[in-house]
C-alpha cells in the first residue's frame, strides 16, 4: 500500500512539472533541458510552500519579531526546502524518470550569496527557529547581486572575482508591489522588496526573508545618452545600483567608507519604514508598538536603524525624543557577533551629514537627551559618530553570545549574553545521512534535544563505535572528491573552517604544521599519526595580513607536497571558495574541529556546534561559548584565559621579542621558514614575522605555539584509542545539545513597562 501511495505522489509531481514545462517552455519532460526542469520543479515546490505561507501570514497573534542583519547563510534553497518538505525520495524518482540525477539538479542552483561567517549562520538560525516556534517574523537583508567575493587560488595567492549569483534570477523570491523613496547623498533611491519563504522544519509555518534592492527613481537620461554623455546618462543608475553589488567592500579609503555608509543607511531606513508600515496597516496607530514588536539588530551594520526609528516616531507621530528613546529601548535588542576592533564602526560627522542630514540631526537630538541622563552617553566624539555607543545607549540589551565576554567586559549600560543554537537539520540531519542511519539503527530518530540524550547509553556499544568509524571514512571520501587531491582517508582530518583573519589564528595553525614538518625532516624515524590539515575560508579583499596568511599556507602546502616522504605523514588542503554546500561536506568529514580564535576576541563559533553534531572532537581556545554552560565536554583547550591575556597586556607581561629569542620551538620554526629557498617555499616569511613583531604578537601566535603542538600530540595519541575518541565525541554532542534559543530573549524587555525609562 505504501509503495502504491509513493507512486501516486510521484505521478502527481511529474504531472505538475510537465504542466509547468508546457506553460513556460512548450516542452515535454523527456526533451527538457536541466535549467527548464529545475525551474519547473521549483515552481511545483513553491506551490506547496506558498499555501503554507499564506496560512502563516493570516496568523492573528499580536506579537511579531524582525531581524536586521547584513548577513544570512541559508545555503541552497532547493536543498533546504526539499528536506523540510520531506520529498527527496519522491523527487529522486521523478527526476530519474525525466533523465536527470537528483545531484545534477541540486548542483544547478547557485547558492544565495548573502553572507560569509558567523553573523550569517546566526541570523539564518534565528529566522528558522522563529519559524519553528510559529512566531510571525521577517528578516531583512540587502539583495546583493554579487554578494561575497568568489575566491580563486592562483599562483599561491587568493584572487577575487565577482560571484554573480543572481545571473539567472532566483526561483524562490517574488517582487513586492510597493516601494519606498529614500534620499541618499543628494540622490533619490527607490527601495524594492523581494520576499523569500523560510519554511520551518515541520513544513507547517513560513517566516519571511525580505531582500531589499536599491533602484533609480528615474530612467536613463535620453538627452544625455543621445549626446554621447554616457556617464552622465547612467549617473543615477550607477549610484543607486552600487548599493546592492557586494556584501563587504574595502572601506579603507574615503570612497569605500562612504559607499559602506550608504549601504547601511539604505538598508536601515528601508527596513524601519517597512516595519512601521506593516505595523500601521495592522493596527492603524503607533500605540503599543513596544509591546507587540521586537527587533533584533545583528552586529554593527544596522546601527542607523535605531536612530531612524526614533526619527520617525518623533517627526511623523510627534512623540518626544525622550519618549521615543524609551520605546526604542523596549523594541531593540543588539546582538553582538563581531568584537574585533575593525568591526566597531565610526563615521565622520560630515560623512553622515552628506549621506542624510536628517539622520545626523536626530543623532544630535538623541545625544542631547542622553547626556542629561548620564554625561558618559556620548554618541559623537572628536568629530566621529560612534556606532557602538548608539547600540549600547538605545537597545534594551547589548547581548553577547559568550558568557565570558559578558562577565569580563564593561560598558555604559548593562551587558548580557544568550545561547544561540544552530540549524541541526541543515548542518547535520539532512547533511550527514550516513550518520543519521546509524543513529536510527540505534534508536535515535533525529537530532532533537530529547533524542540526542539517548546517545549516552551507547558509549560502550562496540558495533555503534565501529559503525561511526565507517561513516567517518565514507564522509572523508566525499571531501577527498571535493578537494580533487590524493589524500589518506585513514589520517586525522583536522579542520580549520572560518573567515581568514588574524583573530582566527590560521597563522598559529600553519606554524604548528611547519614545526612538525621540520621535526620530521630532522628525524625521519619519528613516529607520528598521519594528519590531513583542512583549511577553508576567504580573506577580505582589503585585509593585508589575511591575504598574506593564505599565501603562507599555500607555500607551506607546496613545500610539504614536494617531499615524497613527509607528504605521506602530513598533507594540507585548502578548499577554494568555500560556501555552505562545501562547509557541510567538510564538517561531516572532520575528525577534529579547530576554534583557535584568541579568547579575548572569541564570541561564538557556530561550527563548533555543527562539528559536535557531526560527531567530531574539538580543539578550542578558552573563550567564546566554551564556558556558557556547565555541562561536561571533552575539548582540547588551547592557550590562556581571557583574564590572563588581558592582564598580560595591561601589565606588559608579554614581550614577543624576548619570547622569540628564549623559546626554542618558536625560534627554530621561524628561522627555518625565513631561511627556506623561494623555490622550495615560495613565500617571504620575513614579511609575516615583521608584522607579528611590530604589534608585539598581539594575537599570540608565537606565545601559543608550544601549547598547540602539545595538544596535537595528545590528539594523535587519543585518535588511536577508538573507544576514548568516540566517548569524547559523545561528551561534546551532549554539551552542544544544550544550545538552543532562549525563550526569554524573544520577549526581552517587553514585560515591565517602566524598564529603560529616562
Amino acid at each position: 500500500m505504501k509503495l502504491k501511495q509513493n507512486r501516486n505522489k510521484e505521478r502527481k509531481l511529474l504531472k505538475r512539472i510537465q504542466s509547468f514545462l508546457y506553460s513556460f517552455y512548450a516542452k515535454n519532460a523527456n526533451n527538457a533541458r536541466i535549467n527548464e526542469v529545475y525551474d519547473c520543479l521549483c515552481r511545483a515546490l513553491m506551490e506547496d510552500i506558498g499555501e503554507i505561507w499564506v496560512e502563516s501570514k493570516s496568523d492573528e497573534s499580536e506579537f511579531e519579531v524582525y531581524i536586521l542583519s547584513f548577513e544570512y547563510l541559508p545555503g541552497k534553497f532547493i536543498e533546504r526546502n526539499i528536506a523540510k518538505l520531506n520529498k527527496e525520495e519522491e523527487i529522486r524518482e521523478v527526476l530519474g524518470e525525466i533523465g536527470f540525477s537528483y545531484e545534477e539538479v541540486i548542483a544547478f542552483e547557485k547558492e544565495a550569496s548573502l553572507g560569509v561567517g558567523d553573523i550569517g549562520i546566526g541570523s539564518s538560525y534565528l529566522i528558522n527557529e522563529l519559524a519553528n516556534r510559529k512566531i510571525r517574523s521577517v528578516a531583512y537583508a540587502l539583495r546583493y547581486e554579487n554578494g561575497n567575493l568568489k575566491q580563486k587560488l592562483i599562483d599561491g595567492m587568493q584572487v577575487e572575482y565577482s560571484d554573480y549569483w543572481l545571473a539567472e534570477g532566483s526561483n524562490w523570491e517574488h517582487k513586492k508591489g510597493f516601494s519606498y523613496e529614500l534620499n541618499i547623498d543628494g540622490k533619490k533611491h527607490k527601495s524594492i522588496a523581494h520576499d523569500v519563504a523560510i519554511l520551518n522544519d515541520r513544513a507547517d509555518f513560513v517566516s519571511t526573508l525580505r531582500l531589499l534592492q536599491s533602484e533609480p527613481t528615474k530612467a536613463v537620461s535620453y538627452a544625455d545618452f543621445t549626446r554621447g554623455d554616457i556617464f552622465k546618462a547612467y549617473d543615477d543608475y550607477i549610484s543607486t545600483s552600487s548599493i546592492n553589488q557586494f556584501l563587504y567592500i574595502d572601506d579603507s579609503s574615503y570612497d569605500g567608507k562612504l559607499l559602506r555608509l550608504k549601504q547601511e543607511y539604505f538598508y536601515s531606513a528601508s527596513a524601519i519604514r517597512d516595519i512601521i508600515k506593516r505595523y500601521m496597516n495592522r493596527y492603524e496607530s503607533i500605540d503599543g508598538i513596544d509591546e507587540r514588536v521586537k527587533i533584533f539588530a545583528h552586529d554593527i551594520h544596522p546601527t542607523i536603524a535605531l536612530a531612524e526609528f526614533i526619527r520617525i516616531l518623533n517627526s511623523r507621530f510627534h512623540i518626544s525624543i525622550k519618549e521615543a528613546i524609551f520605546i526604542a529601548r523596549r523594541v531593540f535588542e543588539h546582538m553582538a557577533f563581531s568584537i574585533t576592533g575593525d568591526s566597531l564602526e565610526t563615521y565622520p560627522v560630515d560623512m553622515i551629514k552628506r549621506v542624510n542630514p536628517e539622520i545626523l540631526d536626530t543623532i544630535i537630538l538623541i545625544q542631547d537627551v542622553l547626556i542629561k541622563e548620564d554625561p558618559s552617553y556620548y554618541l559623537i566624539k572628536n568629530g566621529y559618530v560612534l556606532f557602538k555607543n548608539i547600540n549600547l545607549a538605545l537597545s534594551n540589551d547589548y547581548i553577547f553570545l559568550s558568557k565570558i565576554l559578558k562577565e569580563e567586559k564593561t560598558a555604559i549600560r548593562k551587558l548580557s549574553y544568550t545561547n544561540f543554537g544552530t540549524d541541526r537539520l541543515m548542518y547535520a540531519e539532512q547533511n550527514n545521512y550516513r550518520l543519521m542511519e546509524i543513529f536510527q539503527k540505534n534508536g535515535i530518530s533525529d537530532l532533537s534535544v530529547g533524542e540526542i540524550l539517548k546517545i549516552d547509553k551507547l558509549r560502550n556499544k562496540g558495533s555503534f563505535i565501529d559503525d561511526l568509524e565507517e561513516v567517518k571514512y565514507r564522509n572523508k571520501l566525499d571531501l577527498i572528491k571535493l578537494s580533487g587531491e590524493k589524500l589518506n582517508p585513514y589520517s586525522i582530518f583536522d579542520v580549520h573552517l572560518s573567515i581568514v583573519h588574524e583573530s582566527k589564528r590560521q597563522i598559529l595553525n600553519a606554524l604548528a604544521i611547519a614545526y612538525k614538518y621540520y621535526l620530521i625532516k630532522q628525524n625521519t624515524n619519528l613516529r607520528v599519526t598521519p594528519c590531513t590539515y583542512v583549511f577553508a575560508g576567504k580573506a577580505n579583499v582589503g585585509y593585508f595580513m589575511a591575504k598574506e596568511t593564505i599565501k603562507f599556507i599555500l607555500a607551506l602546502k607546496k613545500m610539504i607536497d614536494k617531499d615524497k616522504f613527509i607528504r605521506e605523514k602530513i598533507k594540507i588542503i585548502f578548499v577554494e571558495d568555500v560556501n555552505v554546500f562545501k562547509s557541510k561536506i567538510i564538517l561531516r568529514a572532520g575528525d577534529i574541529y579547530n576554534n583557535m580564535t584568541l579568547a579575548t576576541l572569541d564570541n561564538q563559533d557556530f561550527h563548533m556546534l555543527n562539528s559536535a553534531f557531526n560527531m567530531s572532537n574539538i580543539l578550542t581556545s578558552q573563550g567564546g561559548i566554551s564556558k556558557n554552560i556547565s555541562e561536561k565536554n571533552s575539548f582540547y583547550k588551547l592557550g590562556d584565559t581571557y583574564k590572563i591575556i588581558i592582564d598580560d597586556g595591561l601589565f606588559a607581561r608579554y614581550d614577543a621579542n624576548n619570547f622569540y629569542y628564549n623559546n626554542d620551538m618558536v625560534k627554530y620554526t621561524v628561522d627555518n621558514l625565513i631561511r627556506e629557498s623561494y623555490e622550495n617555499f615560495p613565500y617571504d616569511f620575513k614579511v609575516m614575522y615583521d608584522q607579528i613583531m611590530m604589534y608585539n604578537d598581539s594575537f599570540r601566535v608565537f606565545k601559543d605555539l608550544s601549547d598547540l603542538v602539545d595538544k596535537r600530540r595528545q590528539i594523535e595519541t587519543d585518535y588511536l584509542d577508538k573507544d576514548k575518541w568516540v566517548n569524547n565525541e559523545i561528551d561534546n554532542i551532549l554539551w552542544a545539545n544544550n544550545f538552543k534559543l532562549d525563550n526569554k530573549i524573544i520577549r526581552n524587555g517587553i514585560d515591565g513597562r517602566q524598564n529603560n525609562r529616562i
